[in-house]
């Protein structure tokens, strides 16, 4: 048997690398607005040959100009706190005077996690003196508003509540409940057989328990949304074309010391080969960002003109093909970006719905689906509300190729309560009139 064989071989071959100047390049395609500025100001900082201008809101001719930060703030949605959020909804309950005024009172009592901070009903009706009816049917209309679960007296309540708002019967909740701790650390093998349920269905409980929020409040003290800064602007023309500029570019704010590079002495030509290369990065995002939008404006001509009512089909490779891109160019461009159309804040990846199979000769946008879904849930009515499953039969009725799970992630991106929430908010709303 012969050892092993060593030799030692040349090998050529051939890779892309991209050079410091087109990293950079790439690197500032990606930027924010306010982080380009920042890295503007930062670099005339350090680069004697570089000269940051930065915006004069007051302008030149003293007239003053709204900052692009000042439009995302007046147009950008405030985050409710749990309070008002619940508060809210106690409005659309149709609850008589006294019991909406206490419900949208003990909205506020709520601590982080969305329970009570009392004991019981009793306690509340004490603390705040209101009758004990009043209270209690204050608290349950506060448990029957999302976030589910919330306005519990402690966790094996809250679950519950989740539990019910589930869908499942009141039989097979008291089960759940039963041995829930077996679900929460799916032995089901244990618990299954003990109340009578099959492999499947402990699975499918052991699913939903393991789906539940045990802190339902938890979701409104997250920290404040980052507020978008609009750097493209969008403008219906006399002609009912678009036009599309960029915001504040009235002219280059980041540019050479002509009279220091005249003047350049020994030891200067990297950092004038860095000031050149940082201000033609800057100036090429700038081009290719206004490109970019000016394509995606015009596939989406008839949205942003009122011809339709939905956004169109749009893949970040349709644009890259039209404008001779790389589609990773286009997806670094409008990443993080946004655009104002008539005082409204619009994000850029919003303006690329997803195509769905249609019957139809043009596919229908994910967008189109969505607003299907939001009418045909404020045409419903109390004895008519429509399930997931409803709604995504209806939607494949109209030629739209639609999956029942697609239609429960569209409607709770739409804060669309589940079909059994909105039928007791029907029923309820329907009995309050008729009482009144």
């Amino acid at each position: 048997m012969s050892g092993p064989n060593n030799r030692l071989e040349l090998k050529q071959s051939q890779r892309l690398a991209l050079s410091p100047a087109l990293q950079q390049s790439v690197g500032i395609l990606a930027l924010s607005g306010p982080s380009l500025e920042e890295l503007m100001a930062e670099a005339a900082a350090e680069n004697p040959f570089l000269v940051y201008t930065p915006y004069d809101w007051g302008g030149s001719d003293g007239a003053f100009r709204t900052s692009p930060y000042e439009v995302a703030l007046q147009t950008v949605a405030a985050r409710p706190s749990l309070g008002e959020h619940i508060a809210g909804q106690i409005t659309l309950l149709g609850l008589p005077n006294e019991v909406a005024a206490a419900a949208k009172q003990l909205a506020y009592d709520l601590d982080e996690n969305g329970f009570f901070t009392q004991g019981s009903e009793s306690e509340i009706a004490l603390e705040h003196g209101l009758p004990v009816a009043t209270a209690i049917m204050a608290v349950r209309a506060i448990q029957g508003c999302e976030p589910s679960g919330v306005g519990a007296f402690n966790l094996t309540q809250c679950i519950k509540l989740q539990l019910s708002e589930s869908g499942l019967s009141a039989q097979r909740v008291e089960l759940v409940m039963a041995g829930l701790p077996y679900f929460i650390k799916d032995q089901t093998d244990m618990i299954g057989p003990a109340l009578g349920l099959t492999a499947r269905e402990a699975a499918e409980m052991t699913s939903l328990v393991r789906s539940l929020d045990p802190a339902p409040g938890r979701a409104f003290d997250e920290a404040e949304p980052v507020v978008r800064v609009p750097e493209l602007l969008v403008t219906q023309t006399e002609s009912s074309g678009l036009a599309v500029e960029l915001i504040n570019d009235s002219g280059p704010r980041l540019t050479l010391d002509e009279a220091l590079v005249s003047a350049r002495g020994e030891g200067l030509e990297a950092h004038l080969a860095q000031a050149r290369a940082l201000v033609s990065a800057v100036h090429f995002r700038g081009k290719t960002l206004l490109r970019i939008g000016k394509a995606v404006a015009d596939a989406q001509a008839a949205y942003f003109t009122g011809r339709s009512k939905s956004l169109a089909p749009l893949t970040r490779s349709a644009i890259a093909e039209r404008l001779e891109l790389h589609k990773s160019t286009v997806g670094r461009t409008v990443g993080g970006k946004s655009l104002v159309w008539r005082g409204q804040v619009i994000e850029m990846d919003s303006l690329f719905p997803a195509a769905l199979r249609s019957d139809g000769a043009e596919p229908t946008s994910s967008h189109a689906a969505q607003l299907e879904i939001a009418r045909l849930v404020a045409a419903e009515t109390a004895g008519s509300v429509l399930s997931d499953e409803a709604i995504c039969t209806k939607l494949k009725h109209d030629g739209v190729d639609i999956s029942r799970r697609t239609v429960a992630k569209y409607r709770k991106c739409l804060n669309i309560p589940s079909s059994s929430k909105r039928r007791r908010l029907l029923t309820q709303s329907a009995e309050q009139r008729r009482t009144r």
